[in-house]
């Protein structure tokens, strides 16, 4: 049985890396193992053209990413 949860994502500004988060997109994670999640999450952030991720963790409710804005 297939592993899904959910990727909530939270962008940080390189230009004040110490300020509050924005939030960022909800992306729905699938992967055969937990194992496999986090590679899953590298490939969803990815693919909705973001590349420039700080962290991935996991969480009691699913995972969340933060990542740098473009800016």
């Amino acid at each position: 049985m297939p592993h899904r949860h959910d990727l909530k994502v939270f962008v940080v500004s390189p230009k004040h890396p110490a300020g509050p988060t924005r939030p960022g997109p909800t992306l729905s994670v699938e992967a055969p193992t937990l194992d496999g999640l986090l590679p899953a999450a590298k490939q969803a952030l990815a693919e909705a053209g973001i590349h420039r991720e700080r962290a991935i963790s996991f969480t009691p409710t699913g995972l969340v990413a933060y990542v740098e804005d473009e800016g």
